[in-house]
């Protein structure tokens, strides 16, 4: 069955009636030719197939969608994996069994989750995460069907790379060793510098400057006082009333699984990821724990 519908000033027609059944006398009954292809999809999927690979198949083997036309695409590949009818009903009948459905059901599942979108807390740390080697921002990769990694994005030597659930339940540990034992969030005497992700920038391009065949000494003096400016904000200067207030709230603190992203935006102020895979929490007063220790 079809119907028309107009775009502008074309008239096109779709098809009404799910694929895979006709409508005799009133009444849904299985197209035993188009049965057999929804079987197929199913199957193909089961196994491993994208919905990009079924569609493809189906197009390259000349399968009519609707028309005498070869309409297939992912999207309708989508819709039929995602359509419970096929299990049977009151109106229409059994083509699909409800162990293949559901089987087809959880992979299509298992790959949304791979798909998920960013928590706040990742996009966070995206922004505060740096190699423990060069300084450089680390940063996520996540490409379809594969899992996530963070890496530096110098392309420096260090080739540490980790997933979310690995830095996630490093920064958790970190916490939790804090709260056990808030002593070590205590500022130690070689800890009063910390350079930060900006200050690495202005030392590189500083040194960008300096080995151009042409040296523009205006151009070298401005990054130069640039660099002296952002290295002092490095310094803290702590009279110890951030350090006893961050051991006090730290204190009274239950993390689980996960850090929270108002917890993580509120006390850290760096991740590192060192090359031998170690990864440091430095907190908001610049105390520093690594992977569980001080």
């Amino acid at each position: 069955m079809e119907k028309n519908i107009r775009r502008g000033d074309v008239i096109m027609a779709i098809r009404t009636i799910l694929y895979g059944y006709d409508v005799e006398n009133g009444k849904t009954v299985i197209n035993i030719q188009e049965s057999e292809i929804v079987k197929k999809v199913f199957s193909l999927y089961a196994e491993g197939k994208t919905l990009s690979d079924i569609a493809l198949m189906l197009t390259d083997h000349n399968v009519i969608y609707f028309r005498n036309e070869v309409k297939w695409n992912k999207n309708t590949i989508n819709r039929m994996i995602e359509n419970e009818k096929y299990i049977g009903n009151d109106v229409y009948p059994t083509i699909i069994s409800p162990e293949l459905f559901n089987k087809a059901r959880t992979i299509k599942n298992q790959k949304s989750c791979k798909q998920k979108k960013h928590t706040k807390e990742i996009e966070l740390l995206r922004k505060i995460t740096v190699c423990g080697k060069c300084g450089g921002r680390y940063k996520r990769i996540n490409t379809w069907g594969t899992r996530e990694k963070w890496m530096c994005s110098n392309g420096c030597a260090c080739v540490t790379y980790i997933d979310d659930s690995i830095l996630e339940k490093a920064i958790s540990d970190n916490f939790n060793t804090a709260i056990n034992n808030p002593a070590l969030l205590d500022i130690k005497a070689d800890s009063k510098y910390q350079l930060t992700i900006e200050a690495v920038k202005e030392e590189n391009e500083l040194l960008r400057l300096m080995e151009q065949p042409k040296i523009s000494f205006s151009a070298v003096s401005k990054s130069i006082l640039q660099g002296a400016k952002v290295r002092f904000n490095c310094c803290e200067f702590d009279d110890g009333e951030l350090t006893k207030e961050l051991k006090d709230e730290i204190s009274q603190l239950s993390i689980d699984e996960k850090v929270d992203y108002r917890t993580m935006k509120k006390y850290i102020k760096q991740v590192t990821i060192q090359p031998d895979g170690g990864i440091a929490t430095v907190f908001i007063n610049n105390a520093e724990i690594t992977n569980g220790g001080a």
